[in-house]
C-alpha cells in the first residue's frame, strides 16, 4: 500500500514536471519550429494534463466535460473575457468535438 502511494506521488510529479518541460519546449517551437514539431509538443501537453487530471482524480470524460463547459462558459461571458478569443473559435472548437464525439 505505502509503495503505491509513494508510486503515485513520484508519477504525478513526473506529470507536473513533464507539463512544465513541454511548455518550454512549446515557446521554443513556437518561436523557430516546423508545424510537425509545434503538433508533437502540444500533443504532449494535452496528453501529460490528461494523465495527471486522472491520477489525481479527475476521469479523462470529466476532463472532456469541464472543457466543454470552460468553452461555453467562456461564450457566455465573451465580453469580460480576459484573454479575447474570438467566439468564432470558440463555436468551432465545440462543433468540432460535438462532431468527432465517441
Amino acid at each position: 500500500m505505502e509503495d503505491d502511494i509513494i508510486k503515485n506521488i513520484r508519477l504525478i510529479e513526473r506529470l507536473k514536471c513533464g507539463i512544465l518541460q513541454w511548455t518550454a519546449q512549446l515557446f521554443q517551437a513556437m518561436y523557430n519550429g516546423p508545424e510537425r514539431l509545434i503538433l508533437d509538443v502540444l500533443s504532449n501537453l494535452v496528453l501529460y494534463s490528461y494523465l495527471l487530471g486522472n491520477r489525481v482524480g479527475v476521469s479523462f470524460s470529466r476532463l472532456d466535460q469541464g472543457i466543454n463547459d470552460k468553452v461555453r462558459l467562456y461564450l457566455k461571458e465573451q465580453d469580460n473575457q480576459e484573454h479575447e478569443i474570438p467566439s468564432e473559435e470558440l463555436l468551432l472548437f465545440l462543433r468540432y468535438r460535438e462532431t468527432y464525439r465517441n
